[in-house]
Protein backbone atom coordinates (compact mmCIF):
# COMPACT_ATOMS: atom_id res chain seq x y z
CA UNK A 1 0.00 0.00 0.00
CA UNK A 2 1.38 3.75 -0.60
CA UNK A 3 1.90 5.58 2.12
CA UNK A 4 0.64 8.82 2.22
CA UNK A 5 3.74 10.87 3.77
CA UNK A 6 3.81 14.54 4.52
CA UNK A 7 -0.75 14.38 3.90
CA UNK A 8 -1.74 17.28 5.86
CA UNK A 9 1.23 19.46 6.54
CA UNK A 10 -0.32 22.12 3.71
CA UNK A 11 -3.57 23.54 5.20
CA UNK A 12 -6.71 24.34 3.15
CA UNK A 13 -7.63 27.99 3.31
CA UNK A 14 -10.80 28.81 5.49
CA UNK A 15 -13.78 29.77 3.29
CA UNK A 16 -14.48 33.20 4.32
CA UNK A 17 -17.67 32.96 6.21
CA UNK A 18 -15.79 30.30 8.46
CA UNK A 19 -12.94 33.15 9.17
CA UNK A 20 -13.12 34.22 12.58
CA UNK A 21 -10.37 37.25 14.37
CA UNK A 22 -8.55 36.68 17.83
CA UNK A 23 -7.59 34.25 20.14
CA UNK A 24 -9.40 32.17 22.04
CA UNK A 25 -8.98 31.17 25.93
CA UNK A 26 -6.37 28.01 26.63
CA UNK A 27 -7.44 24.61 26.49
CA UNK A 28 -10.92 24.05 28.88
CA UNK A 29 -11.85 20.75 28.89
CA UNK A 30 -9.23 17.68 29.39
CA UNK A 31 -10.45 14.17 29.04
CA UNK A 32 -10.79 11.76 31.71
CA UNK A 33 -7.34 10.98 32.82
CA UNK A 34 -6.48 14.80 32.71
CA UNK A 35 -4.55 15.12 29.85
CA UNK A 36 -4.18 18.00 27.62
CA UNK A 37 -4.39 17.49 23.95
CA UNK A 38 -3.86 20.37 21.99
CA UNK A 39 -1.58 23.68 22.29
CA UNK A 40 -2.58 26.94 20.76
CA UNK A 41 1.04 28.73 19.63
CA UNK A 42 0.91 32.15 18.42
CA UNK A 43 3.54 34.31 16.42
CA UNK A 44 4.21 37.17 18.76
CA UNK A 45 5.11 38.72 15.54
CA UNK A 46 2.16 38.12 13.07
CA UNK A 47 -0.30 37.52 15.81
CA UNK A 48 -1.15 34.40 13.85
CA UNK A 49 -2.08 31.57 15.61
CA UNK A 50 -1.57 27.46 15.09
CA UNK A 51 -2.93 24.40 17.21
CA UNK A 52 -0.57 21.85 17.73
CA UNK A 53 -0.63 18.35 19.37
CA UNK A 54 0.92 18.34 22.43
CA UNK A 55 1.56 14.52 21.85
CA UNK A 56 1.65 12.21 19.08
CA UNK A 57 -1.84 10.35 18.83
CA UNK A 58 -0.86 8.23 15.73
CA UNK A 59 1.99 6.39 14.75
CA UNK A 60 2.27 8.01 11.02
CA UNK A 61 3.69 11.20 11.26
CA UNK A 62 1.22 11.79 8.59
CA UNK A 63 -1.44 10.92 10.15
CA UNK A 64 -0.36 13.94 13.17
CA UNK A 65 -0.16 16.12 10.74
CA UNK A 66 -3.94 15.46 9.93
CA UNK A 67 -4.89 15.90 13.29
CA UNK A 68 -3.66 19.25 14.13
CA UNK A 69 -4.62 20.69 10.85
CA UNK A 70 -8.05 19.41 11.54
CA UNK A 71 -7.92 21.05 15.00
CA UNK A 72 -6.53 24.28 13.46
CA UNK A 73 -9.28 24.67 11.01
CA UNK A 74 -12.03 24.03 14.20
CA UNK A 75 -10.00 27.20 16.04
CA UNK A 76 -9.41 29.57 13.06
CA UNK A 77 -13.16 29.05 12.06
CA UNK A 78 -14.53 29.38 15.85
CA UNK A 79 -12.63 31.75 17.51
CA UNK A 80 -15.04 35.02 16.88
CA UNK A 81 -17.93 33.09 18.50
CA UNK A 82 -19.97 29.36 18.52
CA UNK A 83 -22.88 29.54 17.33
CA UNK A 84 -24.81 26.81 15.41
CA UNK A 85 -24.82 27.86 12.38
CA UNK A 86 -20.87 28.58 12.38
CA UNK A 87 -20.32 24.71 13.76
CA UNK A 88 -22.72 22.84 10.99
CA UNK A 89 -20.44 25.27 8.41
CA UNK A 90 -17.06 23.82 9.85
CA UNK A 91 -18.43 20.92 9.76
CA UNK A 92 -19.74 20.51 6.11
CA UNK A 93 -16.36 21.82 5.38
CA UNK A 94 -14.29 19.09 7.17
CA UNK A 95 -16.38 16.28 5.91
CA UNK A 96 -15.98 17.95 2.18
CA UNK A 97 -11.68 18.04 3.25
CA UNK A 98 -11.96 14.79 4.56
CA UNK A 99 -13.73 12.99 1.53
CA UNK A 100 -11.00 14.88 -1.04
CA UNK A 101 -8.11 13.64 1.52
CA UNK A 102 -9.77 9.98 1.36
CA UNK A 103 -10.57 10.00 -2.27
CA UNK A 104 -6.84 11.62 -3.17
CA UNK A 105 -5.51 8.59 -1.14
CA UNK A 106 -7.72 5.78 -2.48
CA UNK A 107 -6.61 7.36 -6.76
CA UNK A 108 -3.21 5.72 -5.59
CA UNK A 109 -4.25 2.55 -5.04
CA UNK A 110 -3.89 0.24 -8.63
CA UNK A 111 -6.78 0.32 -11.01
CA UNK A 112 -9.87 -1.81 -10.16
CA UNK A 113 -8.25 -2.70 -6.73
CA UNK A 114 -10.74 -0.56 -4.36
CA UNK A 115 -14.37 -2.30 -5.10
CA UNK A 116 -16.64 -0.06 -3.54
CA UNK A 117 -19.36 1.29 -6.21
CA UNK A 118 -22.52 2.95 -6.09
CA UNK A 119 -24.91 0.77 -4.81
CA UNK A 120 -23.11 -1.39 -2.81
CA UNK A 121 -24.29 -1.03 0.80
CA UNK A 122 -22.85 -3.92 2.28
CA UNK A 123 -21.09 -1.98 5.00
CA UNK A 124 -24.25 0.01 5.91
CA UNK A 125 -25.26 -2.47 8.07
CA UNK A 126 -23.56 -1.96 11.44
CA UNK A 127 -23.68 0.89 14.74
CA UNK A 128 -21.81 3.87 13.24
CA UNK A 129 -20.10 6.58 15.69
CA UNK A 130 -20.91 10.42 14.85
CA UNK A 131 -20.07 13.48 17.18
CA UNK A 132 -22.80 15.60 18.27
CA UNK A 133 -21.60 18.24 15.57
CA UNK A 134 -21.72 15.43 12.53
CA UNK A 135 -25.19 14.57 13.74
CA UNK A 136 -26.57 17.96 13.92
CA UNK A 137 -25.25 18.68 10.68
CA UNK A 138 -27.01 15.48 9.46
CA UNK A 139 -30.40 16.61 10.95
CA UNK A 140 -29.68 20.25 9.56
CA UNK A 141 -29.53 19.00 5.99
CA UNK A 142 -32.47 16.55 6.28
CA UNK A 143 -34.58 19.42 7.62
CA UNK A 144 -33.33 22.04 4.23
CA UNK A 145 -33.34 19.45 1.50
CA UNK A 146 -35.66 16.53 2.25
CA UNK A 147 -39.49 16.90 1.28
CA UNK A 148 -42.22 17.17 4.19
CA UNK A 149 -43.13 12.95 2.78
CA UNK A 150 -39.20 12.30 2.76
CA UNK A 151 -38.66 13.43 6.21
CA UNK A 152 -41.80 11.60 7.68
CA UNK A 153 -40.52 8.63 6.36
CA UNK A 154 -37.13 8.85 7.72
CA UNK A 155 -38.24 9.84 10.66
CA UNK A 156 -40.55 6.75 10.99
CA UNK A 157 -37.74 4.53 9.94
CA UNK A 158 -35.51 6.39 12.51
CA UNK A 159 -37.58 5.37 15.23
CA UNK A 160 -38.17 1.57 14.29
CA UNK A 161 -34.63 1.40 13.77
CA UNK A 162 -33.88 2.58 17.27
CA UNK A 163 -36.22 0.67 18.99
CA UNK A 164 -34.95 -2.75 17.17
CA UNK A 165 -31.16 -1.63 17.89
CA UNK A 166 -31.26 -0.27 21.56
CA UNK A 167 -29.72 -2.70 23.77
CA UNK A 168 -27.91 -4.38 21.12
CA UNK A 169 -24.38 -4.68 21.02
CA UNK A 170 -22.11 -3.27 18.10
CA UNK A 171 -21.30 -7.71 17.12
CA UNK A 172 -25.25 -7.69 17.16
CA UNK A 173 -25.79 -4.60 15.26
CA UNK A 174 -23.36 -6.11 12.33
CA UNK A 175 -26.23 -7.74 10.74
CA UNK A 176 -28.26 -7.73 7.16
CA UNK A 177 -31.62 -7.23 9.77
CA UNK A 178 -30.20 -3.46 10.70
CA UNK A 179 -29.55 -1.48 8.02
CA UNK A 180 -28.81 2.14 8.52
CA UNK A 181 -32.06 4.25 8.75
CA UNK A 182 -30.51 6.62 6.05
CA UNK A 183 -30.37 3.62 3.57
CA UNK A 184 -32.72 4.35 0.73
CA UNK A 185 -32.61 1.39 -2.25
CA UNK A 186 -29.36 0.51 -1.46
CA UNK A 187 -27.83 4.47 -1.60
CA UNK A 188 -27.38 6.84 1.02
CA UNK A 189 -29.82 9.72 1.16
CA UNK A 190 -27.32 11.70 3.20
CA UNK A 191 -24.12 11.02 0.92
CA UNK A 192 -22.77 14.65 1.01
CA UNK A 193 -23.01 15.33 4.86
CA UNK A 194 -22.36 11.10 5.89
CA UNK A 195 -20.54 10.71 8.88
CA UNK A 196 -16.66 11.08 8.51
CA UNK A 197 -16.28 7.72 9.90
CA UNK A 198 -17.72 6.33 6.42
CA UNK A 199 -15.86 8.63 4.31
CA UNK A 200 -12.63 6.93 4.55
CA UNK A 201 -14.41 3.04 4.04
CA UNK A 202 -13.35 0.96 1.27
CA UNK A 203 -12.95 -2.57 0.31
CA UNK A 204 -10.52 -4.68 -2.11
CA UNK A 205 -13.01 -7.18 -2.17
CA UNK A 206 -16.79 -7.08 -2.49
CA UNK A 207 -17.77 -10.58 -2.54
CA UNK A 208 -15.81 -11.02 0.45
CA UNK A 209 -17.95 -7.84 1.93
CA UNK A 210 -21.47 -9.54 0.20
CA UNK A 211 -20.32 -13.13 2.71
CA UNK A 212 -19.26 -11.44 5.77
CA UNK A 213 -22.44 -9.96 6.15
CA UNK A 214 -25.56 -12.01 4.40
CA UNK A 215 -23.92 -15.55 4.63
CA UNK A 216 -24.79 -16.56 8.68
CA UNK A 217 -21.73 -18.73 8.95
CA UNK A 218 -18.82 -16.73 7.61
CA UNK A 219 -20.48 -13.70 9.51
CA UNK A 220 -20.35 -15.89 12.97
CA UNK A 221 -16.44 -16.49 12.20
CA UNK A 222 -15.73 -13.14 10.76
CA UNK A 223 -17.02 -11.28 13.90
CA UNK A 224 -15.58 -14.01 15.66
CA UNK A 225 -12.23 -13.28 14.14
CA UNK A 226 -12.06 -9.78 15.11
CA UNK A 227 -10.68 -9.18 11.77
CA UNK A 228 -11.66 -6.81 9.50
CA UNK A 229 -12.38 -7.52 5.83
CA UNK A 230 -8.95 -6.12 3.47
CA UNK A 231 -9.35 -3.12 2.72
CA UNK A 232 -7.10 0.36 1.96
CA UNK A 233 -6.12 1.73 5.17
CA UNK A 234 -4.58 5.35 4.44
CA UNK A 235 -7.85 6.34 4.13
CA UNK A 236 -9.51 4.90 6.55
CA UNK A 237 -6.95 6.08 8.99
CA UNK A 238 -6.93 9.21 7.49
CA UNK A 239 -10.50 10.42 7.94
CA UNK A 240 -9.98 8.88 11.15
CA UNK A 241 -6.99 11.59 12.27
CA UNK A 242 -9.46 14.71 10.90
CA UNK A 243 -12.50 13.28 13.31
CA UNK A 244 -9.69 12.80 15.84
CA UNK A 245 -8.25 16.44 15.13
CA UNK A 246 -11.95 18.19 15.21
CA UNK A 247 -13.35 15.84 18.07
CA UNK A 248 -10.34 17.64 20.19
CA UNK A 249 -10.56 21.11 19.02
CA UNK A 250 -14.09 21.54 20.11
CA UNK A 251 -14.12 19.82 23.03
CA UNK A 252 -11.04 21.09 24.75
CA UNK A 253 -10.52 24.67 22.82
CA UNK A 254 -14.72 25.60 22.91
CA UNK A 255 -15.53 23.28 26.13
CA UNK A 256 -18.23 21.07 23.83
CA UNK A 257 -19.25 17.84 24.70
CA UNK A 258 -17.46 15.52 21.63
CA UNK A 259 -18.28 12.17 23.05
CA UNK A 260 -19.27 9.56 20.25
CA UNK A 261 -22.79 8.82 19.79
CA UNK A 262 -24.80 6.13 17.59
CA UNK A 263 -26.10 7.91 14.71
CA UNK A 264 -29.47 6.34 14.60
CA UNK A 265 -29.69 7.38 18.35
CA UNK A 266 -28.61 10.86 17.83
CA UNK A 267 -30.26 11.16 14.37
CA UNK A 268 -33.57 9.64 16.38
CA UNK A 269 -33.68 12.06 18.95
CA UNK A 270 -32.86 15.06 16.82
CA UNK A 271 -35.53 14.33 14.12
CA UNK A 272 -38.19 13.64 16.33
CA UNK A 273 -38.83 16.11 18.65
CA UNK A 274 -35.29 17.54 19.37
CA UNK A 275 -35.40 20.93 17.81
CA UNK A 276 -33.97 22.73 20.70
CA UNK A 277 -30.78 20.44 20.88
CA UNK A 278 -28.76 21.93 19.17
CA UNK A 279 -28.93 24.80 21.47
CA UNK A 280 -28.71 23.11 24.56
CA UNK A 281 -25.43 21.60 22.85
CA UNK A 282 -23.75 24.85 22.07
CA UNK A 283 -24.92 26.22 25.84
CA UNK A 284 -22.59 23.50 26.99
CA UNK A 285 -25.28 20.89 27.77
CA UNK A 286 -25.00 17.30 27.31
CA UNK A 287 -28.71 16.81 25.61
CA UNK A 288 -27.76 14.08 23.14
CA UNK A 289 -26.19 11.96 26.56
CA UNK A 290 -28.77 8.93 25.74
CA UNK A 291 -27.19 8.43 22.19
CA UNK A 292 -23.68 7.93 23.49
CA UNK A 293 -22.49 4.92 21.56
CA UNK A 294 -20.28 3.98 18.69
CA UNK A 295 -17.37 4.24 20.39
CA UNK A 296 -13.90 2.85 18.88
CA UNK A 297 -13.35 0.03 20.62
CA UNK A 298 -9.51 -0.16 22.43
CA UNK A 299 -8.04 -3.54 21.21
CA UNK A 300 -4.78 -3.90 19.50
CA UNK A 301 -6.75 -4.72 15.82
CA UNK A 302 -9.03 -1.58 15.83
CA UNK A 303 -5.81 0.23 16.86
CA UNK A 304 -3.93 -1.30 14.20
CA UNK A 305 -6.67 -0.20 12.15
CA UNK A 306 -6.82 3.63 13.11
CA UNK A 307 -3.14 3.55 13.32
CA UNK A 308 -3.45 4.97 17.28
CA UNK A 309 -0.94 4.68 18.98
CA UNK A 310 -1.03 2.44 22.21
Amino acid sequence: MTRAKGKGRKRAALPKELRGKGPVPAPTRRDPSGKVHLLVQQDPASGSARVELSAPLFEEPWQNDVASSAASTAYLALNAGVDVERVVALTRHTMDLASKLADGLIDRAANGSVACQPGCDHCCHQSVGVTPAEAITIIEHVRRTFSDEQRQELAERLQHAHERTRGLTSTQRFSPKHPCPFLDSGRCSIYDVRPLTCRGVNSLDADECRRELRDAKTRAAFLRSGVGGRAFLEPIRATHAVSAGVQLGLSELFGLDMQPLDLTAAAHALLNGGESIPDEWIAGHTPLEAARGGECVEDATSRALRGARS
